[in-house]
């Protein structure tokens, strides 16, 4: 075992082998990071929203009389 691991053959099939391995790695990083920036520009949207949200519910009137109130002024 140890002559076909030192022999050109087998050397040759260990570097085919090492280079699989980094080529693996280097494509399973490339698909997490591209999931990565995917979740990353969701979580900006979801934030986005709920600040308008937020917003909204800062401008909004506080009380059932406040909402009569602008009813009656023509302003909601």
């Amino acid at each position: 075992m140890i002559s076909f691991l030192t022999s050109k053959l087998g050397i040759a099939l260990l570097a085919v082998v090492a280079l699989l391995v980094v080529v693996g790695v280097i494509y399973f990083q490339s698909r997490n990071a591209g999931g990565s920036a995917v979740r990353v520009e969701q979580l900006e949207r979801t934030n986005e929203t709920q600040r308008k949200i937020d917003d909204a519910d800062a401008r909004g009137p506080r009380t059932p009389g406040d909402v009569d109130q602008r009813l009656r002024d023509g302003r909601f």
